[in-house]
């Protein structure tokens, strides 16, 4: 992974070399050849060649000025991994006999414990960019979580999207474990009851 992101930015920032090594060829031919006065000749295919190293380098020199040589590389020097959602464990008020759980994306699975406590774990994925510190999610990136007389609201939170050329919609799979003995309510990202 290193070695290709390493080529990349290689080619990425000496592309103006093909340039030179183009113009080196020409030279080359006039000064090596063995007539005296020397004529260049291209045909058909070798005209091809050089305009689309042409229009290959001058769309090149378009991103780089535009600033959008950056957006490339970190499209080329990204991964996605799979991690695992700080687990996360709430205790129940003695009050509370109903539970409303949200959720932003509504993928999630509850189960039900004999436990008097809301826990939440799962997994989600994350796309991590070379040169870039990897970050740790922490619970109040997850979930919120608010008591209103009987009732305790769980929101689970959609993660942080990135938009532009290299868009990315992280995912989660979120399990949610509630008491038995307690009225569970679900509601998707419009406030629409699920079950």
């Amino acid at each position: 992974m290193y070695l290709r992101s390493l080529l990349n930015d290689a080619f990425l920032t000496w592309w103006p070399i093909i340039f030179v090594l183009l113009g080196l060829e020409i030279l080359g031919y006039l000064v090596f050849a063995k007539k005296e006065s020397s004529v260049l000749y291209y045909d058909m295919l070798s005209l091809f060649f050089v305009g689309v190293l042409c229009i290959g380098c001058l769309g090149f020199a378009m991103l780089t000025s535009v600033g959008l040589m950056g957006e490339v590389r970190s499209m080329l020097g990204s991964i996605e991994k799979t991690k695992d959602l700080p687990a996360i464990k709430e205790a129940l008020g003695e009050g509370v006999k109903k539970v409303v759980v949200q959720s932003a994306d509504g993928a999630i699975k509850v189960d039900k414990s004999t436990d008097r406590s809301i826990q939440v774990f799962g997994t989600y994925r994350e796309r991590v960019k070379a040169g870039v510190e990897e970050q740790v999610l922490q619970k109040e990136q997850v979930i919120s979580v608010h008591s209103a007389g009987d009732t305790m609201y769980v929101q689970i939170k959609r993660l942080p999207e990135e938009r532009g050329l290299d868009s990315f919609y992280p995912r989660m799979n979120v399990t949610v474990v509630l008491p038995q003995e307690v009225q569970v309510e679900l509601r998707d990202a419009d406030n629409q009851v699920i079950s």
